[in-house]
């Protein structure tokens, strides 16, 4: 692979990888703070698995950039990070040392946001999975495999919430009011995805995902009363709400510093100790 190519597939699978460690290290914050004890259980294994997919990506960016998986997880400046700014949004209660609760906490939106989340991740590893760098491609299919089951609980907590009784419906449509622009966010592009796609080293940049995602969300929303801002059109869809961008270079919100903090906290203070 030459250089170029190299250095933009790893910055590519970078921007993966940060999705995947961000959603999972937020998706954690709800062990023991879930509305039912098997939501403990099931979030703490949903985030397991996405933390296991990031490392897996980032061990991939480490070939291609000759770079230490657990330094390019844990020990990059917080201006190198590529996720999508909606991943590092705050959805669990906050307490402090006593066990006071001080508010805040969200299930609507950490149901939302994971499952609109895998809706777009399942495109974007179906893409990958014709991608020409094979131990891409063999990888994507086992992490495909284990997000089968990230999809089903989504849907299930989706139809459950959207169905419900009381105030529920209400909590889940003022999510999606809320967050459609940080969803947005999720399509785009890492520098260089032209030539990768041409390289046929990715099977569909980002950008391309988002109708595929738009005709799946829609689908999921329209039949429950869901609000969904767009509407289709000849060549593809109008948006009505402009995306939130540049997480995927690097510009984040106002809550990526306490979570940076929080999540490198311990790998910070022996950067070279071996686990």
């Amino acid at each position: 692979m030459e250089p170029e190519l190299a250095a933009a597939f790893g910055r590519y699978l970078l921007t993966v990888a940060d999705d995947e460690l961000v959603l999972g290290y937020r998706d954690s914050e709800w062990t023991a703070v879930a509305p039912m004890v098997e939501e403990d259980v099931a979030f703490s294994s949903l985030a397991q698995d996405e933390i296991g997919h990031a490392r897996l990506f980032y061990m991939l960016a480490g070939e291609l950039l000759d770079a230490d998986p657990d330094h390019l997880a844990l020990l990059r400046p917080k201006g190198e990070y590529y996720h999508a700014r909606l991943l590092e949004v705050r959805a669990t209660p906050r307490y402090v040392e006593s066990g006071e609760h001080l508010g805040g906490g969200d299930w609507a939106l950490a149901v939302a946001r994971r499952y609109l989340y895998d809706l777009f991740d399942d495109l974007r590893t179906e893409a990958l999975l014709g991608s020409s760098w094979k131990p891409l491609a063999g990888a994507v299919q086992k992490v495909r495999r284990e997000e089968t089951y990230h999809l089903r609980h989504g849907a299930t907590w989706w139809t459950a919430l959207a169905r419900g009784r009381g105030e529920s419906p209400a909590r889940l449509a003022a999510v999606l009011d809320a967050r459609w622009p940080d969803l947005l966010g999720l399509f785009e592009e890492a520098p260089g995805e032209d030539a990768l796609q041409a390289a046929g080293l990715l099977g569909r940049r980002t950008s391309l995902l988002r109708d595929p995602w738009l005709e799946r969300v829609a689908a999921r929303c329209e039949p429950l009363g869901l609000p969904f801002p767009w509407r289709r059109v000849d060549d593809g869809w109008e948006l009505m709400v402009d995306p939130v961008l540049g997480g995927r270079q690097g510009r984040h919100g106002a809550g990526w510093d306490e979570l940076y903090e929080e999540m490198t906290m311990v790998r910070r203070l022996e950067p070279e100790g071996v686990w």
